[in-house]
C-alpha cells in the first residue's frame, strides 16, 4: 500500500504541467551578463529594453558588464552558471559564430547555450576623426597602400564582428594595417577620438551620438543598404564587397540545460517587450533596428551564420 501511494505521489509530481513551473519563475532578480565594456552596442541595446523586460518578468533585471576575450570571458561564465534562468547572457551572435571560428582557445561551445531570442541588430561602420585627412574609404585605402602596416585601427577585440569586418576590408582592398584590440565599441570610440588609433570599426549605435555631434565621420557601413540614419554614407555592398556586410545581432542566451518551461517564460517576456512602442522608439533613436526572433528561429540564424563565418574564416586563413 505504501509503495502504491508513493508511486501515485511521484506520478502526480511528474504530471505537473510546464506552465506551472514557468509561473513559479522568476521569484528573484535575474542577472544578465554583458560580455563587453559599457558603451558598446550590446550594452546600449539591453539597457534600452531593460525597464520593460523587468516589468514583464515581474522582477528586477540586473545588468553586469564583464568584458574580455572578445566576449569569451563573460559568455563562459554564463555557460558554466547554474541552469535555472537566473543568470543569462545579453550578448551578440558573433560570440557564438565569429569568435568560435577565429579563436581556437574559446572555452565554450555553441551547444553550451539555449537561445532565448534575438531582439535587434546593428550595422558596423568604419570611422575616423572628423578632421582626419581621409574623407572617403578609398582615400584611407590609398594611404594604407602607400604606408603598409603603419595605419592603426581599433576594434572591439579579436573574434568580434568589428574585427571580422576589418579583416574582410583588408582582404577586399589588399591592404596591410595594424590591429589594436579593445574591450568593446565604447573604448574604440574613445581611442579614435583621442587619436590613439587612426581609424576603427564599431557598431553604429555606439557611435551615433559623436557622429551627430560631428566629432567622428563614418566612411562606410556594413549594412546591406543605406541606413536612414546615414543616407549619405555608402555601404560595402555598394562598393562591391557584400561579403563584408556582417550585422551585429543582439541576443539573449541561457545555459544549455535550462528547463524548457523557464526558457519559454523568458522568451514570452522578451516577445512582449519587443511589442512595446516605447521600446521600439528607443531602439530606433539609438540607431538599432528592432527585429524579434523566438528561440527556435534564433537557433537557425546562429547555425546559418556559423556556416558563413566558418567559410570566410578559412578564406581569410584566420582562426582554427
Amino acid at each position: 500500500m505504501a509503495i502504491r501511494f508513493l508511486a501515485l505521489i511521484l506520478g502526480a509530481v511528474l504530471l505537473v504541467p510546464a506552465t506551472a513551473l514557468a509561473q513559479a519563475f522568476p521569484s528573484r532578480p535575474v542577472e544578465f551578463i554583458i560580455p563587453f565594456a559599457p558603451g558598446g552596442p550590446t550594452d546600449i541595446a539591453i539597457r534600452l529594453i531593460q525597464p520593460q523586460l523587468s516589468a514583464n518578468l515581474g522582477v528586477p533585471v540586473v545588468l553586469i558588464n564583464k568584458a574580455g576575450g572578445g566576449g569569451a570571458i563573460g559568455m563562459d561564465q554564463v555557460a558554466k552558471a547554474k541552469p535555472d534562468g537566473y543568470m543569462l547572457a545579453a550578448s551578440v551572435r558573433s560570440t557564438l559564430t565569429v569568435l568560435l571560428a577565429t579563436q581556437p582557445d574559446v572555452p565554450y561551445k555553441t551547444t553550451d547555450f539555449a537561445p532565448i531570442g534575438a531582439f535587434a541588430f546593428d550595422s558596423g561602420v568604419v570611422l575616423v576623426k572628423r578632421d582626419a585627412p581621409w574623407k572617403t574609404l578609398e582615400e584611407l585605402v590609398e594611404h594604407a597602400r602607400r604606408n603598409p602596416g603603419k595605419v592603426t585601427y581599433g576594434t572591439a577585440g579579436l573574434g568580434t564582428n568589428s574585427f571580422f569586418t576589418m579583416e574582410l576590408v583588408k582582404q577586399a582592398y589588399g591592404i596591410d594595417m595594424t590591429h589594436v584590440p579593445f574591450g568593446g565599441s565604447g573604448p574604440v570610440k574613445n581611442a579614435v577620438l583621442g587619436g590613439h588609433v587612426q581609424t576603427g570599426s564599431a557598431s553604429l549605435s555606439a557611435m551615433i551620438s559623436v557622429v551627430k555631434s560631428g566629432d567622428l565621420a563614418i566612411l562606410v557601413t556594413s549594412a546591406s543598404k543605406r541606413l536612414a540614419a546615414l543616407p549619405n554614407v555608402p555601404t560595402l555592398t555598394e562598393k562591391g564587397h557584400p561579403e563584408a556586410s556582417l550585422s551585429t545581432w543582439m541576443e539573449i542566451y541561457a545555459p544549455a540545460k535550462t528547463p524548457a518551461a523557464v526558457v519559454e517564460r523568458l522568451s514570452q517576456a522578451l516577445d512582449k517587450t519587443m511589442k512595446d512602442p516605447t521600446v521600439l522608439a528607443a531602439l530606433d533613436k539609438a540607431g538599432l533596428v528592432a527585429e524579434h526572433h523566438d528561440p527556435e528561429s534564433t537557433k537557425k540564424l546562429i547555425e546559418r551564420e556559423q556556416d558563413l563565418v566558418s567559410r570566410v574564416a578559412k578564406k581569410l586563413n584566420v582562426g582554427k
